[in-house]
């Protein structure tokens, strides 16, 4: 099995720093988009991808080859996030009918066009779609998240939540057939004649700080120059699946520096990991 991410791995082994920065440096943003997909909030995502990280490392010696190093990578951070504590959101028991009554009531209309409505309304509908996939429980979320958006294959994707790959393309077709449902009739950019829009949203979402925390993470990446701007998805074009949605947002860096905290805690444990 080809694997360019083993080169990485083996000089992790011998104890190179170089390898290890390096390996933390590419699995780091698959890990936070993976998490923050999962969890919803970013400080919550931040956490977890430290927390797997640091799994990652620490079990490098462990990697059998029975997969490529990335589809071990999220086998470990699968196993994480489904067993992680429940968010607030999680613990309000979040469901499409809450969701549904939700929108209903906070689309304000927003007829602006300036660019700072679009860049709010921009993380309005990454915020959103994000919380819409609590709707799902956590087997099924996460088979979405790995088959729809990752697009990993079923084989990749039954051996990462170990189970056989009939269940997994079961799970995978039932959360997409309720994410699509959901969306179908619901979201604006789905189709244009669905009741709720982004740019309606931003008032609620200002006032109840839904997106503060997205907010945080792009201004950050503003200060760093990493930003990328990404154009809202248009609502008058019809959206086929929901997956296309969640292809199209953002790609969120962490405002954390995880190497220096992976660092500080394998020098406090004096893992023999590093020369």
């Amino acid at each position: 099995m080809e694997d360019p991410q083993l080169p990485l791995l083996e000089g992790c082994l011998k104890g190179s720093r170089i390898a290890f920065e390096e390996l933390v440096k590419y699995f780091q943003p698959k890990v936070f988009a993976l998490s923050l997909k999962f969890l919803w909030h970013p400080e919550d995502a931040e956490d977890a991808t430290q927390e797997i990280l640091i799994k990652v490392i620490s079990n490098l010696g462990n990697f059998r080859k029975e997969s490529k190093l990335t589809t071990w990578v999220y086998r470990i951070a699968t196993n994480h996030l489904i067993n992680t504590k429940k968010s607030n959101l999680e613990l309000k028991h979040v469901n499409f009918r809450k969701v549904e009554e939700e929108l209903t009531k906070t689309n304000v209309e927003n007829h602006d066009s300036s660019e700072r409505t679009k860049y709010l309304a921009l993380h309005v509908q990454t915020a959103c779609t994000h919380a819409i996939l609590l709707c799902l429980t956590r087997s099924y979320r996460i088979a979405f998240i790995l088959g729809e958006v990752f697009q990993v294959s079923s084989s990749e994707g039954a051996w990462i939540m170990d189970i056989s790959e009939s269940n997994f393309r079961k799970r995978l077709s039932r959360a997409r057939k309720q994410m699509d449902e959901f969306l179908g009739k619901q979201c604006g950019l789905s189709s244009a004649s669905n009741p709720c829009k982004c740019q309606n949203r931003i008032a609620y979402s200002q006032k109840s700080k839904r997106i503060n925390a997205y907010l945080e993470l792009s201004e950050k990446m503003k200060e760093k120059g990493t930003w990328k701007i990404k154009p809202l998805l248009d609502e008058s074009k019809l959206v086929r699946k929901a997956a296309e949605i969640y292809h199209s947002g953002p790609d969120f860096e962490t405002k954390k520096d995880i190497l220096l905290n992976i660092k500080t805690v394998i020098e406090t444990k004096q893992w023999n990991l590093l020369n």
